[in-house]
């Protein structure tokens, strides 16, 4: 019965937070850190090239989310493509810093597709790569007729850089893949509808100080949000 009225609760939690932020047009809001943040105006711009950039504001932070184009989907933060970014200005009692999802170095996060499946290669529960900016990534690989179908991720390692190409060792040492970002810089925004001017979507990311230390956005929405105002 608990068990019960707990799910009940969370069904509840997360419909009021749906239609809080639709109820307050334009809405941006998010964890920050794990707590609830709000900002209280928001605007897109979009420039020459087709690029959208929000700004959102609060008290004492602006957040900008940027993408390369309008188009209806999702971008990655934290990669080579510097046009599709994201940042926190912060000056919180009166100490400003500012967080954004540059190139850093640090464990890997996200992969890449494969860029070569390579030949020779069995099924592993933790294959060892080389090259690149870092060292100590470990691969879980699913291979199909000697070569590499899919990886997933059982060490991050440490000093990679976004665009780094690593090789899997094992078969015939000749499966590649691209990290796409790093533990400390990384996220997706996803633009899910533009109508009749308005940009609804949503985000999550972990950006970086000089100092390297971390700020994270977590289930991030963005609603009905105008074109400059």
């Amino acid at each position: 019965m608990k068990k019960i009225v707990s799910f009940f609760a969370i069904v509840v939690l997360f419909s009021a937070c749906e239609q809080d932020i639709q109820t307050n047009t334009p809405g941006f809001q998010a964890k920050r850190n794990d707590v609830q943040w709000r900002a209280n105006n928001a605007s897109v711009a979009v420039d020459a090239t087709g690029g959208m950039t929000i700004t959102a504001y609060s008290s004492s932070e602006t957040v900008v989310l940027k993408t390369n184009a309008t188009n209806v989907g999702t971008y990655l933060l934290g990669t080579q493509n510097a046009n599709n970014f994201a940042s926190c200005t912060s000056n919180a009692a009166g100490f400003p810093d500012f967080y954004d999802t540059s190139v850093v170095e640090g464990p890997a996060y996200l992969l890449s597709n494969l860029l070569t499946p390579g030949t020779g290669y069995t099924t592993s529960a933790a294959a060892q790569t080389s090259g690149g900016s870092g060292s100590g990534l470990r691969l879980a690989l699913t291979t199909l007729s000697g070569a590499v179908t899919k990886v997933t991720v059982v060490s991050r390692g440490l000093g990679y850089v976004s665009g780094d190409v690593v090789t899997i060792q094992g078969g015939n040492n000749n499966a590649t893949v691209r990290i796409e970002n790093v533990q400390q810089s990384n996220g997706e925004i996803t633009i899910e509808d533009i109508s009749e001017g308005l940009f609804t979507g949503t985000f999550k990311l972990n950006a970086t100080n000089a100092d390297g230390e971390v700020i994270t956005f977590s289930e991030g929405h963005f609603y009905k949000i105008p074109l400059g105002q």
